[in-house]
């Protein structure tokens, strides 16, 4: 299976992102990974925990908003095991976002090109062998922004389009054997959040994880590791009937009709 975004920004002694907790959780249940990711770096720290839990991963450094590097991420996974069953895409960037008003457009296109081309070529490449073989799971990581309200224009229209090029997705590949699903995250501890709202607003760490946990219906914040199990869910036999889902990971906070204006999402 593949793993793209496998790494994280933020150093591994701050916590696991979503990407690392879903390569490791992948592993724990017997797969066999080609990590990818942009950062070298950080793709080595993702390789080095999997090996501190007894397990091995292909790397490969790869950047999906560019075509060649899917085919060659694909390439590398069907030279190396035969076939892919499973992709799980946890790209995504909300930097340099802005309201309308001030929007810088090449940061738009980054976002955009990121959050949702790279889904899209992504996908794309992995159709192949999937329909070759009659079976595969793909599932992409959105974000509550895609329906609530928050501060980010780029990064909520790029999340809300992601989920409807996923649902478009499963419709067109179901008679392929090929179900694609998408993940809405809501507010998750993980180092990217916490470490991106304190350099955004200066808030002490503390105060933003205490205002985070104060919107959840639940109480308090998810865990990068109840996304990944998520994750290994949809890619299992267990949910073989379930395509074109667009699932709230979230602890209950669409359920608040109205609710104020939420942070950035994890």
């Amino acid at each position: 299976m593949i793993v793209a975004g496998a790494g994280q920004r933020e150093p591994a002694e701050l916590g696991l992102g979503n990407g690392r907790a879903t390569a490791l959780a992948f592993a724990d249940a017997g797969a066999a990974l080609v990590l990818a990711n942009r950062s070298e770096e950080s793709l080595e720290s993702t390789l080095q925990l999997l090996d501190e839990h007894g397990h091995k991963a292909h790397p490969v450094v790869a950047d999906i908003t560019r075509e060649a590097d899917c085919r060659r991420i694909v390439e590398t996974a069907t030279d190396r095991f035969g076939r892919i069953d499973v992709v799980h895409n946890n790209v995504g960037i909300g930097l340099d976002d802005r309201p309308t008003v001030s929007m810088d457009v090449d940061a738009w296109r980054h976002i955009i090109e990121v959050n949702l081309t790279g889904a899209m070529l992504l996908s794309k490449h992995v159709l192949g062998p999937m329909h070759e073989q009659g079976s595969g799971a793909i599932t992409h990581v959105g974000s509550i922004a895609a329906t609530a309200s928050v501060p980010y224009l780029a990064y909520k229209v790029s999340k809300a389009a992601l989920s409807e090029f996923t649902r478009a997705l499963a419709f067109e590949n179901a008679r392929h054997g090929v179900r694609c699903n998408v993940l809405l995250l809501g507010l998750i501890d993980t180092p990217m959040a916490i470490e991106g709202c304190h350099r955004l607003t200066g808030q002490p760490r503390a105060d933003i994880r205490a205002e985070r946990v104060r919107r959840v219906p639940l109480g308090r914040m998810g865990r990068a590791n109840e996304v990944a199990k998520v994750a290994v869910f949809l890619a299992s036999d267990d949910a073989s009937y379930i395509t074109g889902a667009v699932l709230p990971v979230d602890g209950g906070l669409l359920t608040q009709v109205g609710a104020p204006p939420l942070p950035e999402p994890g």
